[in-house]
């Protein structure tokens, strides 16, 4: 069967059922002719014009051998799955920091993921601290529930808190690596 893939470009799906040791079907599905990781807010057509349209991934870390953090970011730690903004996006509600990070396609960091990039990644700027003790040492992460978000920051990497999402607090935005 052939797809269109994203950025004009065709593909063919092909299915095979085999059986597996237990005599279970197991159906294998190979794409052929479309070469692209899925990552996050990264689309290397432009760098690479014979791509005929069809993203490809051409950045590999040389680390790990995975696909690279898109620019801008950096993993949030070595080997990790997500990559993070070195430097904050803005100063904006919850809602709209994560329809910021949603229109480039990345998302507000978990507060896990978060923790991890401050106390692990190289290369970040103002993640704690960076207001001297003002309310833009917070940052919004994506637990929300009832309109009352989540925030790290202000003076260590463990700080936490949680405020209503109208108010206006430091965010970045996070992407997967694969």
């Amino acid at each position: 069967m052939a797809r269109t893939a994203p950025g004009g470009g065709r593909a063919t799906i092909a299915a095979v059922l085999a059986r597996g040791a237990l005599g279970v079907r197991v159906a294998l599905v190979t794409l052929v002719g479309l070469t692209a990781c899925g990552r996050i807010g990264y689309d290397d057509r432009a760098r690479d014009p014979d791509a005929n349209g069809v993203a490809i991934d051409a950045a590999v870390d040389a680390v790990d051998g995975q696909p690279a953090c898109p620019s801008g970011t950096v993993e949030t730690c070595s080997g990790a799955a997500v990559c993070i903004e070195v430097a904050e996006r803005g100063y904006a509600p919850w809602e709209a920091a994560r329809d910021a990070c949603q229109a480039v396609g990345r998302r507000l960091c978990a507060e896990a993921e978060w923790e991890e990039a401050c106390t692990c990644a190289s290369g970040l700027e103002e993640m704690i601290d960076d207001g001297g003790g003002s309310a833009l040492a917070w940052e919004w992460v994506a637990e929300e529930s009832g309109g009352v978000a989540h925030k790290r920051g202000w003076d260590s990497c463990l700080a936490s808190s949680t405020h209503g999402i109208t108010e206006s607090y430091d965010f970045r935005c996070c992407a997967d690596r694969w």
